[in-house]
Parts: structure tokens; sequence; C-alpha cells
């Protein structure tokens, strides 16, 4: 009986040393792992972002404006400079789908990417309405972030893939 009672006494003990936010923190299922994802993007959290992305050297991601990751190193840098550039971020999800076999799963998500930059004394606010999907494996237990492929929903006013403007008349020939 006193075994036992010192048994759980040190099982108490451990687990009141480990800090609920650390338990709690580890995503059980893709859903979470997605979610924690987002908010730590908007939380510029990177060591967070760091545990819950694939470091594999060979892993391709795209993002919008042409831009192509290679491996976790050139990702982390992007992410770094992103978060020094903006004063603020804020990433609502408007729809995620996950699909999961096995240890692999796939998303399909539509976001807002909202950026807030400094210019001058105020703050100037862009809003990226965003589309994403991705790959997921569970490693080891947890959920990672393989690869992602980001777009915008929409066409971009004045970018390379605006519509250009209908004619306001009948055509002459």
């Amino acid at each position: 009986m006193i075994r036992l009672r010192l048994f759980a006494g040190c099982v108490l003990i451990l687990f009141i040393n480990v800090p609920a936010a650390a338990i709690a923190a580890e995503p059980s299922d893709p859903e979470s792992a997605i979610r924690r994802m987002v908010r730590a993007n908007a939380e510029k959290d990177l060591p967070t972002l760091s545990r819950l992305m694939a470091h594999d050297a060979d892993i391709i991601s795209y993002a919008v404006a042409g831009r192509k990751y290679i491996g976790w190193t050139e990702l982390e840098n992007g992410m770094r400079e992103e978060f020094i550039n903006s004063q603020k971020l804020e990433i609502p999800i408007h729809e995620l789908r996950v699909w999961t076999k096995g240890d692999v799963a796939w998303y399909a998500m539509e976001l807002d990417y909202i950026r807030y930059v400094a210019e001058g004394s105020e703050l100037k606010r862009t809003v990226l309405p965003m589309r994403e999907t991705g790959v997921l494996e569970r490693r080891n237990g947890k959920w990672q972030l393989l690869s992602w492929h980001e777009s915008f929903r929409s066409a971009q006013s004045g970018g390379p893939f605006a519509s250009p403007p209908a004619p306001s008349g009948p055509a002459h020939e």
C-alpha cells in the first residue's frame, strides 16, 4: 500500500511540474494540428510551427507570389522575414475539410490572411483571401505538415490574372 501511494505521489508530482499548455498543445488529430499551425502563424510562433512541420530537406511547398520553398530552412527564413515585416497577423479560417487514411491526411482550406504593416505612424491592413491545400503525416504519433500549396481565392485587383475590363458598347467591325 505504501509503494502504491509513493508511486501515485511521484506521478502526481510529474504532472504538476509539466505545464498544462505543453500537455494540451500537442494536437492529437490532423484537423487540430492544422488549426494549431494557423494559430501559431498568426501569433508569429516559429517554435510551434517548427514542431508541427516536417524538416525533410527535399519537401517542396508553394506560396503566393511565385514563392517556392524547398526544405524547412528556406521556409523558416521566409517566415522569419514575414514575421519581422508585419506588425500583426490575423488568419481566420472560413472553411476546412480534412481527409485521413492511416498515417496520412490531406486538407483543403479557405482563410483570410490579414496582414498589418506599419506605414509611418499608421498600420495598413491588407486582406488576402486564400485557398490552401496540404498533406500531413503522423510521425511518432504526432501529425506534421509535409507540404502545402496556397493560392488566392479570387484574382487580385490589378494582378497578373485580373480579367480585362468588359467592353462598354457594341463592337464595331
